[in-house]
């Protein structure tokens, strides 16, 4: 009886500091926000300058996160009449940008977007012919 008595004060008094804590501390300062880029990707072909439409176009990303292991995102989109595609905000930093289209050589590599707007201009070239 003794004892439960005393762990009930104990946990009273953890109580008490903490909400008198949480009361005289300084408030926490906001969290730094992500800052987020814009993409977009200009597809032509290396020889001609001709824009290159339906291309497959991938975006590989790390989010980082606090407690638990990384989280790998990716988008996919696809190009217009023009050779364009536009992603929405990506986080700043490090991505892995992926070209794929049918009768071109496949594009791959990793770029670091600083910019609000950062447009990437990708030149493809024709695939290795094979006797």
């Amino acid at each position: 009886m003794k004892m439960k008595r005393r762990l009930e004060w104990c946990w009273a008094a953890v109580g008490v500091g903490a909400v008198l804590l949480g009361a005289f501390s300084p408030p926490l300062a906001p969290a730094e926000e992500e800052k987020q880029v814009r993409l977009e990707v200009e597809i032509t072909a290396e020889e001609t300058g001709q824009p290159i439409e339906n291309a497959t176009v991938y975006v590989k990303y790390k989010q980082e996160r606090f407690l638990r292991k990384d989280k790998e995102r990716s988008w996919s989109a696809k190009t217009d009449s023009e050779g364009k595609a536009a992603f929405p905000p990506l986080p700043e930093g490090e991505v892995l940008v992926q070209v794929v289209v049918k009768g071109w050589k496949p594009y791959g590599r990793f770029h670091y977007l600083r910019a609000p707007k950062h447009v990437l201009e990708i030149k493809l070239k024709p695939p290795k012919k094979w006797y």
